[in-house]
């Protein structure tokens, strides 16, 4: 039985059927019996099972007349058109010859038997259809919307189209806007904003400081060595004009 359709979701015709004994209202529960939506033991079986032998076929109207004296599960034509080829079939529970409780609805539509669905199944099938476009609707929405985040406060993400790196670059643009713009509110903004270009100065300023201080630990040494060559050239000096006053003495 699992495997089976449900029977709200089938449809069901015998064109040879139709083909020997045509469609009409007298015979159209005869060919409802055919369908798998007959329930064989009904009332109406019961009765077919008991007239089969008996010499005159008996009419709809006696048919409708011995049902009613019965009771239990019935089949009964609610509506006919024949011009339109539209017949209409009643499941009841026959309670007393004047009272019965529907139970389901069938349809004979141009020789295809349907099975009207239950008040629950189209209630249900059209909420489900309204919750699934809401919730598309809500997904729609919500990837136009802004991001809020305590750092970046509001920024807009791009559509799955939009390329990540312009989308970035976008996004670093607004967050730069919006930092100048706060900058006119608050005092500290200018003096936050300036601290990059303040420590490129200081660093500046600390590497010539450097240079300047390797200039003056190199300065003695250098001078030590000139006065050092400055005091051998003397001394060379001096000792050849002693050989010079030697040989003119």
């Amino acid at each position: 039985m699992s495997g089976q359709p449900a029977l709200d979701e089938l449809q069901w015709r015998a064109p040879e059927w139709i083909q020997v004994f045509g469609l009409r209202t007298d015979n159209v529960l005869e060919y409802f019996a055919q369908s798998p939506f007959y329930d064989r033991s009904s009332n109406n079986q019961v009765l077919k099972m008991q007239s089969q032998y008996n010499a005159p076929v008996m009419q709809p109207q006696e048919v409708v007349q011995a049902l009613s004296t019965m009771r239990g599960i019935e089949f009964a034509i609610a509506m006919a058109q024949p011009a339109s080829a539209l017949w209409i079939i009643r499941k009841q529970d026959r309670i007393s010859p004047t009272e019965a409780v529907p139970l389901a609805t069938y349809y004979v539509i141009n020789e295809n038997i349907y099975m009207a669905p239950s008040v629950y199944s189209i209630i249900s099938s059209r909420m489900l259809a309204g919750v699934r476009g809401l919730r598309e609707a809500l997904v729609l929405a919500a990837d136009k919307l802004p991001k809020f985040a305590p750092a970046l406060g509001y920024s807009y993400y791009p559509n799955t189209q939009e390329d990540e790196v312009t989308a970035k670059e976008r996004i670093q643009e607004q967050m730069m806007a919006r930092a100048f713009a706060n900058a006119g509110r608050f005092e500290l903004e200018p003096a936050y904003l300036d601290m990059p270009k303040k420590e490129t100065q200081a660093q500046q300023t600390q590497a010539q400081q450097t240079q300047q201080l390797h200039g003056l630990q190199k300065a003695p040494g250098q001078g030590g060595v000139q006065n050092g060559e400055k005091h051998d050239s003397g001394v060379g000096a001096a000792a050849s004009t002693k050989r010079r006053r030697r040989k003119e003495k």
